[in-house]
């Protein structure tokens, strides 16, 4: 018995499925239309508005007029946009791979069977939780040369034989804010690794002791290269708050001394709201912008090649 060979759809059902493909359209871009609304409301007239402002001479208090590039050529010029340019890759490269680095070890560590392991992740959590104004103020009553307890059991200890000026000087007051990001920012590399820890499957351990592998060439070859999508994410976003970490560098040390520790947004705030030069101080944000764009434009493009 011959059998009958299914028949084409029907000029009807595909028109119908492209009718309802269509509308499928449709509805999808109406629903996003208010959240791009919003979205361009909060964040993009505000920034093209900064963009228009940093070619203007715009001083608090005054009117603007457009002076085109001039704003950037005087910052590219001015010796001091590049210590801060240098300092800001400084504070957030060592400070990022200190982060990683222990954060990465506490990680191993608390994916361990340890007794009373909920309380220690709860302890190290702490860091994190604590606003970082109280944890800048508290490490510079702990820095002080006077009353600091670091200075007294440095002192007690012997190490040192008289106090250290840690934030006032300029061969330490950048070691100085360092750590301080370092302490707050673990607790975040410590639970996005320990997630992706506890999400490997036990038996690529298993196959790797039975191949012989020791615990270092576990970590190698099988913990490291599962966790490799959340390290570049986590050190992309960790190095993105960094560069901006306005608040610990200002409360710590203001940008000093004799700016040590200026970064690009205390040189801002510098220019904006010390010397009122509003249209100088959002062109030196803006000029560190490229920065940004080149790291999320390398973190999409490993992804993207990662998913091939």
């Amino acid at each position: 018995m011959r059998q009958r060979t299914p028949k084409a759809p029907s000029r009807y059902f595909r028109t119908q499925s492209m009718n309802q493909h269509q509308i499928d359209l449709v509805l999808g871009i109406l629903l996003v239309i208010p959240l791009l609304a919003v979205i361009f409301g909060v964040v993009g007239v505000p920034f093209t508005k900064a963009v228009y402002t940093s070619f203007t001479n715009k001083r608090i208090g005054m009117g603007e007029t457009f002076v085109g590039l001039q704003n950037y050529i005087e910052i590219f010029r001015d010796g001091l946009f590049w210590i801060g340019i240098k300092n800001s890759f400084i504070y957030a490269f060592d400070s990022v791979v200190l982060k990683l680095v222990f954060g990465f070890c506490l990680a191993l560590v608390l994916n361990e069977k340890l007794p009373l392991r909920n309380l220690w992740r709860a302890i190290i959590l702490i860091p994190w939780a604590v606003p970082n104004l109280v944890a800048t103020l508290t490490w510079r009553w702990m820095y002080s040369d006077t009353n600091g307890i670091i200075n007294a059991l440095l002192l007690k200890a012997g190490i040192i034989d008289y106090p250290i000026p840690w934030l006032a000087s300029t061969s330490t007051a950048m070691f100085a804010v360092i750590v301080i990001n370092v302490w707050k920012g673990i607790p975040f590399f410590t639970f996005s690794l320990l997630g992706g820890l506890q999400g490997i499957d036990a038996q690529l351990y298993e196959a790797a002791a039975i191949d012989g592998a020791n615990w270092w060439q576990q970590i190698r070859h099988v913990v490291i290269p599962s966790l490799s999508g959340i390290i570049i994410i986590s050190s992309l976003l960790s190095t993105i708050w960094t560069f901006n970490d306005f608040q610990t560098i200002y409360i710590a040390t203001g940008g000093g001394p004799a700016h040590a520790t200026t970064i690009i947004p205390t040189l801002t705030y510098e220019r904006a709201f010390w010397n009122l030069e509003i249209g100088k101080g959002i062109a030196i944000s803006t000029a560190a912008a490229p920065l940004f764009i080149g790291l999320i434009m390398l973190a999409t493009r490993y992804f993207l090649r990662r998913d091939e």
